[in-house]
């Protein structure tokens, strides 16, 4: 063999190992794209899960706040058909009162069912939202089989986050609980049934008709919280009280 033919081979085999380098390096650079592709995409699933389960927190907080309201109006509406009872005799001479008491019987009704109904539709939504947070977790299980090196850092930001969410539902189930026990002490359906019972009233004739019973404080107290749940007008200026 002649040393042209070797150089030729030579400068052929340095080609082809050049060509093979450059296919080499090409090959690493698409992988290394592909791999932050695919850690970007899965950053996006846990903050779509994080964001989800912050909605089904507001949901469920928004749903105790509803069903406390519907006790209260299940309360007032037991109040009132019980009074309607006890009243049947005085209801005879009283027929116009009577038509008020069962108008506000069919409004409590009317409220308590949209309510029901609102608690259903919002119960629809978390069912919905539990079945999206189940398909990001199966694929976010199968992106953690392929790139467990690379989501381990953010395996431990994602169990803090979980460990803060607990610590939230824990405190606002206390604060629920603090609320509830708080709003059965408040004496609104003695101070329904009096100002029923008296018509249009002063906070001052209210406290004379209610001495023995309950405190003055208690009774300014309460009126205010009566007023913002638009059981009956308290009109500060001037003390008025009166049935909506």
């Amino acid at each position: 063999m002649n040393t042209d033919n070797v150089r030729e081979k030579f400068i052929r085999s340095e080609e082809a190992l050049s060509r093979l380098g450059d296919d080499t390096k090409q090959l690493v650079f698409n992988r290394v794209q592909d791999l932050r592709g695919t850690k970007d995409y899965l950053e996006t699933l846990i903050k779509e899960k994080e964001a989800v389960d912050t909605q089904i927190t507001e949901q469920e907080a928004k749903i105790s706040s509803l069903q406390d309201e519907i006790n209260n109006q299940a309360n007032l509406k037991e109040e009132l058909v019980r009074k309607q009872a006890n009243n049947t005799e005085e209801l005879q001479s009283k027929s116009v009162r009577f038509e008020e008491l069962q108008i506000e019987i069919k409004q409590t009704s009317e409220t308590l069912q949209s309510i029901s109904n609102e608690i259903d539709n919002l119960k629809s939504e978390i069912s919905q939202k539990r079945e999206k947070i189940a398909t990001l977790t199966k694929t976010n299980q199968e992106l953690e089989i392929k790139l467990k090196n690379e989501i381990e850092a953010k395996e431990a930001e994602n169990k803090e986050l979980r460990t803060d969410l607990e610590t939230l539902k824990s405190e606002n189930a206390v604060i629920s609980f603090l609320l509830e026990e708080s709003a059965e002490d408040l004496p609104e359906v003695d101070i329904l049934a009096a100002v029923m019972n008296l018509g249009q009233t002063t906070k001052e004739q209210l406290k004379q008709t209610l001495e023995g019973q309950i405190s003055p404080v208690i009774i300014t107290r309460t009126l205010g919280r009566m007023a913002e749940k638009n059981l009956l007008n308290f009109d500060e200026s001037n003390n008025i009280i009166s049935i909506r």
